[in-house]
């Protein structure tokens, strides 16, 4: 009897891990893990080990509902509803890695159900899937650089222009660098923090607009340079945006139609239409629509110059490289007073000036440098960005 009480005694401590090692090779014996074969392979088997007492049965249970796929999301979201902590930690995780391993389009809503915890709960479940969110967020944003460059578009800081005038800027530029893959465009949702990008040359389609209208911080668009026709999808695609603070249409031919459809765009601050060939008639509806809003109206023509505006004369203050001032040879601090057949008084009459010359006219600039009276012939060009 004395023999037989220490053995029993000697099954009675066989360490936990052992023990949890044993069920992970099946060899327990357990009630609870007699469970036939073949529904080990379901999802709702697995998601009740997630709360299981042993650490590396819950670690099989992760893994082998990741290997299930996507389709397991309804039940997860079943599981949290009724689960402990730990049953909800492990489910957002999987969710998480079916967000971040599997493309956005395809990852059977992992991330919309993230989204929809984050809104719609509170407590620790919406934190863990705020969390959750921004590690795909980052995830995502990472992959999406390198795709993206890859396809042929720029994404880095780039001359930009809003209402004409350059600044350095972020930006992303789908151009004529671009392979022409429409699909992989679906990326710029996750090209967060960059407000600025310009469209030129063959991009200007449909298809790339709408892409471009999801990126999650654009402000500011610029359509150029457009030796054909575009469709009128190019304008409407804008349409879902909530507000764009500026827009750019430059040495883009406009229709009619065209111009009534950006009229009902959400423009907020400003619309530059350069070298568009649009009727007076059409911008004056457009400035009806949208009352208080800056509108640049101009012919094409573009000299290459700035000047302080706050000086009741125009003294040059910028000229850009590769552009007729540039040529012309007008250097900072000259003070221009006439161009073509207008007085000069300030760079708000130089721009209206200009405004009315299209790329390729030929004009007279005059100017003071040190007093002297210097005059210049210039072949405007059109406005171009690097």
């Amino acid at each position: 009897m004395l023999l037989l009480g220490f053995i029993l005694l000697l099954i009675s401590v066989v360490p936990a891990d052992k023990a949890a090692a044993q069920e992970l090779s099946g060899e327990e014996q357990s009630g609870e893990v007699t469970v036939a074969t073949a529904s080990k392979d379901t999802a709702a088997y697995w998601i009740t080990q997630l709360s299981h007492e042993h650490y590396l049965r819950r670690e099989k249970a992760s893994q082998k509902i990741k290997q299930l796929g996507p389709a397991v999301i309804p039940d997860l979201v079943t599981a949290m509803n009724q689960g402990d902590l730990e049953v909800l930690e492990r489910s957002v995780a999987v969710i998480s890695e079916f967000a971040i391993s599997l493309e956005p389009a395809d990852d059977g809503n992992a991330w919309i159900t993230l989204k929809n915890m984050a809104e719609n709960s509170v407590g620790r479940r919406a934190l863990a899937a705020k969390a959750a969110m921004d590690e795909v967020a980052e995830s995502r944003s990472e992959r999406a650089e390198g795709l993206l460059v890859a396809a042929g578009l720029f994404i880095g800081d780039g001359d930009f222009s809003v209402a004409a005038s350059q600044r350095l800027l972020p930006l992303v530029e789908v151009g004529d660098g671009w392979n022409g893959d429409v699909k992989v465009l679906r990326w710029l949702e996750w090209a967060g923090g960059i407000g600025h990008v310009r469209i030129s040359g063959k991009a200007i389609q449909g298809g790339v607009l709408r892409n471009v209208a999801r990126m999650p911080d654009l402000t500011a668009i610029a359509i150029v340079n457009s030796d054909a026709a575009v469709d009128d999808e190019v304008f409407s695609s804008l349409s879902d945006m909530e507000r764009i603070e500026s827009l750019d249409i430059r040495y883009v031919n406009l229709s009619e139609q065209q111009g009534e459809i950006i009229s009902r765009l959400p423009l907020r601050t400003s619309l530059t239409l350069m070298g568009t060939n649009i009727t007076s008639a059409a911008v004056e509806k457009i400035r009806s629509r949208l009352p208080g809003l800056e509108i640049q109206f101009r012919q094409g023509g573009f000299l290459g110059v700035s000047c302080y505006p706050e000086e009741r004369e125009c003294r040059v203050n910028m000229v850009y490289p590769n552009t007729a001032a540039a040529d012309a040879g007008l250097m900072f601090r000259d003070i221009i007073i006439g161009a073509g057949e207008n007085e000069i008084s300030d760079f708000s009459t130089l721009q209206k000036t200009i405004n009315k010359y299209q790329a390729g006219d030929e004009i007279e600039i005059r100017f003071l440098r040190g007093g002297k009276l210097l005059k210049a012939k210039v072949t405007l060009r059109r406005l171009e960005e690097n």
